[in-house]
């Protein structure tokens, strides 16, 4: 064959071999689906035990308050044995062995998290409170055992002729101590 001779058939004779084709493949298939239409369509029956227990499983689950109503306790039908035709998924899953106590469990770490935060609280301000004590000790210890009842007046507030009077000591003195106090403090 001449590839110019198929060159120059131009574009109708293009359309009409695809137009031939389409119409050889429409036949085609209508020739399959006749065939299949002959044949003989084997349809599979459920089991009806199986079936009564699917449709039971999905009206418990459609209406739960009725699992508390004496008619479903007193239904005349039992329910199937479970099967592979008994549609496991319309079943309820299965509990896990230990969901009871992996939720008492959960509570109670839920408790413990809340009683180590108190405790965190507690340990801060206990820590707070040691501090300031200890900066109030450290400024006695500095000061000699004669002027220690001095500190501890000028710690609480007292002013200089008051600790004289007190402890025994000179007003210029007692004016040092107060200051070396108020110092200690800024």
């Amino acid at each position: 064959m001449d590839f110019e001779g198929l060159a120059n058939l131009g574009w109708r004779v293009a359309l009409i071999a695809i137009i031939a084709l389409l119409v050889i493949y429409v036949v085609f298939a209508f020739l399959r689906i006749r065939r299949l239409k002959r044949e003989k369509v084997i349809i599979s029956v459920p089991d009806p035990l199986a079936v009564k227990s699917a449709v039971a499983a999905y009206a418990a689950v459609q209406e739960p308050e009725s699992l508390n109503s004496p008619t479903f306790h007193n239904s005349p039908e039992p329910l199937a044995a479970p099967s592979e035709a008994a549609f496991p998924w319309n079943e309820p899953p299965p509990g896990y062995p230990g969901q009871h106590k992996i939720e008492a469990l959960e509570r109670e770490i839920v408790q413990l998290r809340k009683e180590v935060g108190g405790l965190r609280a507690e340990v801060l301000i206990l820590r707070e409170e040691q501090r300031r004590e200890l900066s109030q000790s450290q400024v006695t210890q500095n000061a000699s055992p004669l002027y220690s009842d001095a500190m501890q007046m000028a710690l609480q507030g007292h002013d200089a002729a008051t600790i004289s009077q007190h402890c025994g000591i000179s007003r210029a003195e007692a004016e040092l101590v107060v200051a070396l106090v108020r110092n200690r403090d800024i």
